[in-house]
């Protein structure tokens, strides 16, 4: 009859201690979700910034290597908080090292102000402003947090 009781109060024990589990595991799911979000949020900034310098005869030049910079920076740490976390897959964390690499070949911001970038610099980021739109990260338009629909977007941006 003792040890009965001794079971039962384990298996309640361990039932309890799974659902804890379980529930911190969608806690850490559910925050990967939303520093996603971020990092999509700053890709949409970042295409803002390129279009309205683009209308404007790029009067500051370091918004957009700003935006740029918050960019790799959400990605920075999207990739730290899901090792902590031990929530990132190996797949995102290489979507994550192809965005950062893409990015690296744009003029990086260098603190100071008065950035000028050349002729060349500015094509290339209006390019790049129209490879965000079309991978669906762009000023009115709809994104998912999905990581699903962000590496489908990725793989568009970088094509």
């Amino acid at each position: 009859m003792k040890s009965r009781k001794i079971l039962i109060v384990s298996i309640v024990i361990n039932i309890i201690l799974l659902t804890i589990i379980m529930l911190k595991i969608n806690q850490f799911e559910d925050t990967l979700s939303r520093l996603t979000l971020y990092l999509q949020s700053d890709l949409i900034q970042l295409e803002s910034a390129i279009d309205y310098q683009n209308k404007n005869n790029w009067k500051e030049d370091n918004v957009v290597l700003e935006k740029i910079e918050d960019v790799k920076e959400s990605i920075n740490y999207v990739m730290v908080t899901g090792k902590d976390s031990d929530t990132i897959t190996k797949q995102q964390e290489q979507d994550l090292w192809t965005l950062y690499n893409f990015l690296k070949k744009y003029p990086d911001y260098n603190g100071f102000p008065n950035t000028q970038l050349s002729e060349t610099d500015r094509s290339k980021l209006v390019e790049l402003g129209l490879k965000l739109r079309t991978a669906g990260w762009g000023m009115n338009m709809s994104y998912n947090g999905g990581w699903e629909s962000f590496s489908k977007a990725l793989r568009t941006l970088v094509e």
